[in-house]
């Protein structure tokens, strides 16, 4: 039985042996022998032989290799879908939480720039302009309900005026006329804007004349007037028959200059005029005059946008 397998163990190394060298002879002659040898005629050959059988695994195969594809592609829609629904909710959650601040600010300003010698309505909602022409009038939600009167001055942030209420009042909503609107007109001053923290402590050079743009340490929506400084000019403000808002009547000799506030004056000599005076209704955007006028020509911008306009409030009482 052992010589049996030794015997047979024997006979495969010599098999081995003989396969391998036929092998290395094999190669060998393939290697050196020509394209139209008798090795490469046969592998040809074979391979004709052979490509039915290789097409009709292929052909097995395919719909295996479609079917994978089909799936790849709709798990990358999938995918992509939901990563499309996530990015929405993000950019939805990032514009409400956008909008909330915008808002939280606006009616921090309003309370934040109450007066006590005021009486204010209720918050009102712009609800509708009129007629179409959101930068001449427009109706708020409170009414006589809520102790709203005719000619009452309608305010937006700190203090900035912005119209007048009309007749036009119901019991829950009243029709406001803009400051831009041509039937409004009120008695104003023209203020400086107050001096920055550098210019206070003296940094400035004195005597040398700067533009407002220049002295001032922000921009014009961020300086306030300086209530205690004296008025570069009195005047009427009114929108004129060319649609522009300006300061009229102002004196020739006045200071008024660019970047200037304009502010309700409150009274005209011994008499009370329609609005509480201090109220921010402007800015000056540019000042000429002639020899030929009385007055200086004044052009002003209006403090707040009417299109900007979204809760105001009443002043009743004053």
């Amino acid at each position: 039985m052992g010589r049996s397998r030794k015997s047979n163990a024997a006979s495969g190394l010599v098999a081995l042996i003989i396969l391998c060298v036929t092998s290395l002879v094999l190669f060998t002659v393939y290697v050196k022998e020509g394209d139209s040898g008798p090795l490469h005629t046969v592998q040809l050959g074979a391979s004709e032989v052979l490509r039915p059988v290789r097409g009709l695994f292929g052909f097995a195969a395919s719909p295996f290799a479609a079917a994978s594809e089909r799936v790849e592609a709709a798990l990358d829609t999938g995918e992509k879908s939901e990563l499309e629904e996530r990015a929405l909710e993000y950019e939805e959650g990032a514009a409400e939480t956008a909008r909330l601040r915008e808002e939280n600010e606006r009616l921090r300003e309003l309370l934040d720039g109450e007066r006590r010698s005021f009486t204010y309505s209720p918050l009102a909602q712009v609800v509708a302009p009129v007629g179409g022409q959101l930068t001449k009038r427009i109706v708020i939600n409170v009414g006589s309900n809520d102790g709203i009167e005719p000619e009452q001055p309608v305010v937006a942030g700190n203090n900035t005026l912005i119209g007048r209420t009309t007749n036009r009042v119901t019991p829950n909503t009243a029709e406001v006329l803009l400051v831009t609107d041509q039937n409004f007109a009120a008695g104003v001053r023209i203020l400086p804007p107050k001096a920055s923290q550098e210019e206070s402590n003296g940094e400035s050079t004195s005597g040398e004349s700067t533009s407002r743009e220049s002295t001032s340490g922000g921009t014009a929506s961020e300086k306030q007037p300086d209530f205690g400084a004296d008025s570069h000019g009195d005047g009427l403000l009114r929108t004129n028959w060319e649609g522009y808002l300006g300061v009229d009547y102002v004196d020739l000799n006045a200071g008024a200059e660019q970047g200037d506030f304009v502010v309700t004056s409150g009274r005209a000599g011994d008499r009370e005029l329609l609005f509480p005076p201090g109220l921010l209704v402007g800015t000056v955007e540019s000042v000429s005059s002639q020899d030929i006028n009385q007055y200086k020509n004044i052009v002003a911008a209006p403090a707040v946008k009417a299109e900007d306009l979204q809760e105001v409030r009443v002043i009743v009482d004053w």
